[in-house]
């Protein structure tokens, strides 16, 4: 189950290299767990995109949505291979590559155990 769940919904899509929709700020340490991608219309190419943590990769592999497909309930599922998501990171999500509009990118985090929250934290 996720702790925190971070959501970029992008109506238009630049191909700029620039960050693309909110940035998101750790309030504590994470663990990533699975990506999900969602568009409402169908790309005519690959759209490929890319998840970072203070401007660095936290994936394997770029995440795509293939021409012609609408959904990938999981793509990058982390197994084994997570790298911790810091407390006060910034957590940016960039287009690589192709474009469509109304794409939404989820992704789900777990916080870690021994990284507790206090009351002063909040």
């Amino acid at each position: 189950m996720a702790d925190r769940i971070l959501t970029w919904f992008l109506e238009t899509l630049t191909d700029d290299q620039f960050s693309d929709g909110p940035v998101y700020i750790m309030d504590r340490d994470y663990q990533p767990r699975v990506v999900r991608i969602h568009s409402k219309r169908t790309p005519g190419l690959d759209v490929v995109f890319d998840i970072r943590d203070d401007g660095v990769s936290i994936l394997d592999n770029l995440l795509v949505l293939n021409q012609g497909s609408t959904l990938e309930d999981v793509a990058e599922d982390f197994s084994g291979s997570a790298p911790t998501i810091k407390r006060y990171s910034t957590i940016t999500l960039h287009l690589t590559s192709g474009h469509t509009p109304g794409i939404t990118v989820q992704l789900e985090l777990v916080a870690n155990t021994d990284d507790e929250l206090t009351e002063t934290d909040t």
